[in-house]
């Protein structure tokens, strides 16, 4: 995996960013591709994907463990949407299902992550 330019904020150190970042391009590409006809699940796709990205990005750079635990929880969601308008595809075989398979996993993988930084988060305010 490669990175463009890396700045100082603090989303760039996170694995979960530049996974949810890999996931975006990925359903960016997918979604170009779909056939007419469904421009609801091609937004629906979209937005979740961009959503669980700029929720990261937002949730690494609060200061406060509560406000980023929150974000954290927010992008979460969103990956389990994304996850779901991707199986929405593959079933209506709208795309290489292989393709959606490996943006599923991605899904997947951050949404695990997500459950570790919520974790860190919490465990953060309680001792803070």
């Amino acid at each position: 995996m490669t990175h463009a330019i890396t700045t100082g904020f603090a989303h760039q150190r996170l694995d979960a960013f530049h996974v949810a970042m890999e996931l975006t391009v990925g359903v960016e590409r997918i979604a170009a591709s779909l056939p007419r006809g469904h421009a609801d699940l091609k937004d629906q796709v979209r937005r979740a994907a961009s959503a669980t990205m700029r929720n990261i990005t937002e949730g690494a750079n609060r200061m406060a463990p509560r406000d980023k635990a929150a974000r954290f929880v927010i992008a979460r969601g969103e990956s389990g949407e994304c996850d779901a308008a991707l199986e929405m595809i593959e079933r209506l075989e709208l795309a290489p299902i292989r393709d959606v398979r490996v943006l599923r996993m991605l899904a997947d993988r951050v949404g695990a992550m997500l459950t570790g930084l919520i974790r860190h988060q919490q465990r953060a305010e309680r001792s803070g």
